[in-house]
């Protein structure tokens, strides 16, 4: 008699030419090829499990009908082999591995473009920081917003614009300024009463600057651009240096580059600047110091030296710190640190000779001076406010004149010129002091040849090419610097400071010879 646990014939049939198939199979294919091809997402794993044998069918007891019955087991025989005909149609055919090819080529496109947006929406959600006292972009950038005409007005040196920025300030409306992205306290500065119209009513947004401003208002804005803070405000403890304005032309490679980039703006609307009679300006003419510029000067940065009048006003503009824009078709000369903007229009022959007409004035007054048109505290024109190492031969001189003094380093700082050269008559703004301990006469020379770049105020960037005289009395400061670096590095080398030792040493047994042969004599009078 039959056992329930017996399994019938035709299944047991079925299940030895299964496994006879998956044999074959093996003897021909790598079992990790198989294991891939049992990952495909067609194979039916209900038929065919990951552990790569079958799982075996739910038993059901024998029973004698069944052992008898051709038709069921012709049935049983005929379902396990249409069974595995799918099972061999399935695992032959061929299928690409998952995650190779297309698909995985799709993966890899995916997954970077997720993460770099990640990172574009993480750069965006980070700020930049508020509180930079040294950072001079930020000082800048907070100064700009004061140089609309619309928002502010000018106000006393206590409390300029430059005051301000350098606590963290920045203008917001009309007179009024706040600490953006930092305590965000708001001070509206109010010196004046607003200016009335022909009817009597009061404009807004305007200033009677014929009224004076009381003397105790200003020392009251004073206290409030530390006080107007908040008390845990960044700003409230420190503010900005005070040589945070400071452009560093001692810098020779940096100075350079800037000039020339200035220059490039500028040649691209030379055709809309004034001509060069219309033009004043301190300092040496344009055509003697471009005779003095090395000849790789121009073409190191790709351009050409200046050959025509429109080109030499171009690089005169860049000598003081102007550059070119073009806005709504309009071409303007800009200043990027004062924020001062010059209509080049204004400046025309045709403008000026009709101004002339109109004012009854001279044309020659109405002449446009490139160091007076930047804003007072500008330090191309302020030289307190370039704030140059006290140290140095460039002290207290401001940008443009630095940048003259490492140019060619000569020229008559009380000079007034045109861009042709020709001494022009002194206005009574443009007599200026000249610090101490600086020649009238004369100021030296400076190498551009060099690529080296030294730190703001040492001697080494202000190299001299030529004596204090043309007689050559004095010494130059070169040589004096190089015996100077001579003698301190003999002072500091290891012999010498075994010399010194030495000397100390035979000192010191000297003096102990001395010492206990005194004291000898001393025994022996005893």
């Amino acid at each position: 008699m039959a056992t329930p646990s017996d399994s019938p014939p035709a299944l047991a049939t079925t299940k030895r030419k299964f496994h006879k198939l998956l044999d074959s199979l093996t003897a021909s294919t790598s079992a990790t090829s198989l294991n891939t091809l049992y990952s495909s997402p067609n194979v039916s794993t209900s038929s065919l499990p990951r552990t790569g044998s079958p799982e075996p069918l739910a038993k059901r007891p024998r029973s004698s009908e069944a052992l008898t019955s051709n038709t069921e087991r012709q049935r049983q025989v005929s379902a396990g082999q249409a069974r595995i005909q799918a099972l061999k149609d399935q695992l032959l055919s061929p299928k690409p591995p998952l995650g190779t090819g297309v698909e995985r080529q799709k993966t890899l496109r995916v997954v970077p473009k997720a993460s770099s947006t990640n990172l574009n929406l993480a750069s965006q959600d980070r700020k930049t920081p508020n509180f930079q006292p040294y950072s001079q972009d930020a000082f800048l950038a907070r100064l700009k917003t004061f140089a609309d005409v619309k928002k502010w007005s000018t106000k006393p040196d206590p409390i300029s614009e430059v005051a301000w920025a350098k606590r963290g300030w920045s203008c917001d409306a009309w007179n009024t300024v706040a600490c953006r992205g930092g305590c965000e306290k708001r001070v509206v500065v109010k010196l004046r009463p607003r200016r009335k119209g022909e009817d009597g009513v009061e404009i807004a947004n305007s200033e009677d600057m014929a009224v004076d401003v009381a003397p105790g208002l200003v020392e009251r804005y004073q206290e409030l651009i530390v006080e107007g803070h908040e008390r845990e405000c960044l700003w409230r403890k420190t503010g900005c240096g005070d040589d945070i304005y400071h452009i560093p032309i001692a810098s020779r490679a940096r100075s350079t580059a800037d000039l020339l980039s200035r220059y490039s703006f500028l040649l691209a609307i030379s055709s809309d600047l004034p001509l060069a009679k219309n033009m004043t300006h301190p300092g040496p003419s344009i055509a003697s110091i471009l005779s003095r510029l090395p000849s790789t000067f121009f073409t190191s940065a790709g351009l050409a030296a200046p050959s025509n009048e429109a080109e030499r006003t171009a690089f005169a503009f860049a000598l003081f710190g102007w550059t070119g824009v073009v806005e709504s078709r309009i071409s303007l000369a800009v200043c990027n640190h004062c924020f001062q903007r010059l209509g080049l229009w204004m400046s025309s022959d045709a403008r000026l000779h009709e101004m002339s007409r109109k004012l009854d004035v001279p044309v020659d007054t109405l002449r446009l001076n490139l160091l007076e048109s930047h804003r007072e505290h500008c330090p191309w024109k302020n030289g307190v406010v370039q704030s140059n190492s006290a140290d140095s031969p460039i002290a207290g001189m401001p940008a443009w004149e630095t940048l003259v003094f490492m140019l060619v380093g000569k020229g008559n700082r009380m000079s007034v010129q045109d861009s042709a050269g020709k001494e022009l008559p002194k206005l009574p703004h443009e007599e200026r002091a000249r610090p101490e301990g600086v020649s009238h006469e004369r100021i030296e020379s400076v190498d551009l040849g060099s690529e080296t770049t030294y730190p703001r105020g040492s001697v080494d960037s202000t190299r001299e090419v030529a004596g204090y005289n043309d007689e050559g009395d004095e010494e130059t400061i070169t040589n004096k610097w190089k015996k100077f670096k001579a003698k301190l590095k003999r002072s500091t080398s290891k012999r010498s400071l075994k010399s010194v030792k030495s000397v100390k040493s035979a000192k010191s047994i000297k003096s102990t010879k001395s010492g206990k042969s005194g004291k000898e004599n001393e025994n022996e009078d005893e």
